[in-house]
């Protein structure tokens, strides 16, 4: 996905989202608010794509604490 005029993504919660879109490279980096962990496990196709951290700017919760809850469903 190509998204060259992206300017926020608001991401809570989505932990089987695994790759953000790719941005132009003239344009200012998008902001990212989301949990620190679900940014550290995406996966980039590299610069040469202009899909790479740093065309991001990522923004983490003040209060951000690594979560103890469990990942799926609860419900049996």
């Amino acid at each position: 996905m190509w998204a060259p005029k992206l300017e926020t993504i608001r991401i809570r919660g989505c932990w089987s989202l695994r790759r953000l879109p790719g941005v132009g490279r003239d344009t200012k980096p998008p902001k990212v608010d989301c949990e620190k962990e679900w940014w550290d496990n995406l996966e980039w196709d590299g610069l040469r794509m202009y899909h790479h951290p740093s065309r991001y700017e990522p923004n983490h919760s003040l209060y951000y604490k690594k979560a103890q809850l469990p990942r799926g469903t609860v419900l049996r």
